[in-house]
């Protein structure tokens, strides 16, 4: 099943990709054709998302790898990686387009066919729209931190083909030249933004941090409601990709045999996989009571229940 999700999520970044080339060939020959600095600085952006969902495709493709010698728990960190690498090409593009409206600015150009670059960028828009409704439902439902990172790509491309569009506006009908080249400012802050967040969490992900406290204590009573389970404690979880792997410590009757303790933590593992689909992998560490007083803990236990009965 993990497969096939990676499969699909792949998919989206594939047509992602075929869909922004195009965009991004029509706003560059537009804005060049009517010296919008704006338009081309949106089809420069919309050519580096196309990358990024490149970046992504060939993460998830990746990803899909079974484990082997190298690489014993897969590749599932290669989809968080693919986000980092994306979002830090953004960041070089933004650079790239801040320093073109700069020029753009200090030298600013008049903007001809002025209706066309306006229903260029309006469709731009629109596509990109599109794109963010399927990328993000494809995100939530693939829990992909990748195709997240698509999908804000596709918020950006919204408020930037939007921006463009003002800036073209205000630029040709209101004799403000320096507009157009504030749209391109605008665009270039809207790319670093995204490519900080998405650096800052594949980055905590790439380091194991797990900002997962609920699904904690939600699998902490999975596994207290397995029968002979005392005491759950040291749960620990980190992220691979979409998925979730962790680890956590039992505790159970000193005296059960090897193989009914062998069983618990069986009933535990598949439990915990049953009600998280995220979880790929769970280990179960089944330890004794610790000593108190010369006696076990579970010994006191039974003695308290047999005294109140």
């Amino acid at each position: 099943m993990q497969t096939s999700e990676l499969s699909r999520g792949g998919t989206v970044a594939e047509r992602s990709f075929i869909v922004l080339i195009l965009v991004g060939i029509a706003e560059v020959l537009v804005g060049l054709f009517s010296f919008s600095i704006a338009l081309m600085a949106d089809g420069v952006q919309s050519f580096a998302d196309a990358v990024v969902s490149l970046i992504v495709w060939v993460g998830l493709r990746i990803s899909r790898k079974a484990p082997d010698g190298k690489f014993h728990f897969g590749y599932y960190r290669a989809e968080t990686f693919s986000s980092f690498v994306a979002a830090f090409f953004m960041g070089l593009l933004g650079v790239a387009i801040l320093y073109a409206s700069y020029l753009d600015f200090l030298y600013p150009t008049e903007i001809v066919n002025a209706e066309l670059a306006m229903a260029v960028a309006l469709i731009a828009a629109a596509v990109a729209l599109v794109i963010f409704a399927f990328k993000r439902r494809a995100a939530k439902k693939y829990a992909s931190l990748a195709l997240k990172t698509d999908a804000f790509n596709s918020v950006k491309d919204v408020l930037t083909s939007v921006t463009a569009f003002l800036g073209i506006v205000l630029s040709k009908y209101f004799n403000i030249a320096q507009t157009d080249a504030v749209a391109g400012v605008i665009i270039a802050f809207f790319v670093f933004t995204v490519s900080y967040s998405i650096i800052k969490e594949s980055s905590l992900v790439l380091m194991d941090a797990c900002q997962c406290g609920d699904i904690l204590s939600d699998i902490e009573n999975v596994a207290k409601s397995v029968k002979h389970v005392l005491e759950v404690h040291d749960i620990r979880m980190r992220k691979l990709g979409p998925y979730l792997m962790g680890d956590m410590h039992v505790v159970v009757d000193g005296q059960m045999s090897v193989k009914e303790a062998d069983r618990i933590a069986t009933q535990i593992e598949e439990q915990v996989k049953k009600e998280f689909d995220e979880v790929t992998e769970i280990k179960i560490r089944i330890e004794p009571p610790e000593p108190e007083n010369g006696k076990h803990k579970t010994n006191l236990v039974i003695e308290k229940k047999r005294e109140e009965s």
